[in-house]
């Protein structure tokens, strides 16, 4: 099912779970369905929709673009700036997100000129959030979560975070009102994905290694054989399950810092349960998919740049499997 569909889920087995109990009960299922499932997930849908749409210029009004781009690129140039000073690494960072957000010559100077203001002493990270709250209103949660997770890569950009750096971004999350533990799990989550490159790539060849052996064509990168749907009905990769028992699908060698990374990326513990971990995995690759980001008409960088990050989270999710002895 597509994420852009709107959910008839709760109400259907509200109305038939009612329907047990007479005729009445059928109306209050269905209406209980609602409010209790259908409701939410369709506002939650609709705000990542929004979010999304505004990084990328898709059905947002011009002032509201221009308020997101001075926003996004006056906290870039603050949070580089806390590393002393802005070396290329930030600038091709910067570039990078121009691409994603698709801007064009005049927004592009308007980024690098809100890049400039967000550098000098005086800027108000407080004003700016406030700014920002005003024009998006009920969409701004969604959006500040996008927000934070450019401004970790924007830090990151050079594979290491100054202590300026990391003091900046806290002071971002707080000025936005996001939890401080939430920053610094965006933070643990990014350097757990750069220390699991390694394992993510050799994953990544084994898999597609085992794709070709089946007599297929093409990359399997390419997210088309293991659907966005299937994450949605069932949390995992059908496709993971039926090959996961191959001889010729074998990435044994791992060291513990990977099966470390690996529970970071999900955001679990050790101790987390096999099911929490499951909905761990299907939470963020209902967020994370390929599919589900192409179909909502996001441009081919934007679906790019969060293709790595679900491939990684999939390869967390299998090493963490084959750790524990799940099928």
């Amino acid at each position: 099912m597509s994420s852009n569909v709107i959910s008839w889920k709760g109400r259907i087995i509200g109305g038939l779970i009612g329907f047990l109990f007479g005729g009445v009960g059928f109306f209050i299922g269905f209406a209980l369905g609602y409010f209790l499932y259908d409701k939410p997930r369709n506002e939650m849908v609709q705000r990542h929709t929004q979010a999304r749409n505004a990084f990328t210029g898709t059905n947002i009004n011009p002032y509201a673009r221009e308020r997101l781009i001075k926003t996004t690129y006056r906290l870039m140039g603050y949070v580089s700036r806390g590393a002393g000073r802005i070396n290329q690494s930030h600038i091709n960072q910067a570039e990078y997100f121009m691409k994603v957000m698709q801007l064009d010559d005049a927004m592009r100077s308007l980024a690098i000129e809100s890049f400039n203001l967000g550098k000098k002493d005086n800027f108000d990270l407080y004003r700016e959030a406030q700014k920002l709250y005003s024009v998006f209103g009920n969409s701004s949660s969604t959006i500040v979560s996008y927000l934070m997770e450019i401004q970790v890569s924007i830090a990151m950009a050079d594979q290491v975070i100054e202590d300026g750096e990391h003091k900046r971004l806290l002071e971002v999350a707080q000025a936005f009102g996001i939890p401080l533990n939430h920053m610094e799990q965006l933070i643990r989550v990014r350097i757990a994905e750069m220390q699991f490159a390694n394992f993510s790539r050799e994953y990544a060849k084994a898999r597609q290694s085992h794709y070709q052996s089946q007599g297929n064509q093409g990359s399997y990168s390419s997210y088309g054989n293991h659907s966005y749907e299937n994450y949605e009905k069932y949390g995992y990769d059908q496709d993971e399950s039926r090959s996961s028992s191959s001889d010729s699908y074998s990435y044994k060698s791992h060291s513990s810092s990977d099966l470390d990374n690996a529970y970071q990326i999900l955001g679990v513990t050790k101790d987390t349960s096999w099911e929490d971990i499951r909905r761990a995995h299907k939470k963020l690759m209902l967020k994370y998919h390929p599919d589900r980001l192409a179909s909502q008409g996001l441009p081919p960088e934007m679906v790019s740049m969060y293709t790595q990050k679900a491939q990684d989270i999939q390869a967390a999710f299998a090493l963490i499997k084959r750790h524990l002895g799940k099928k």
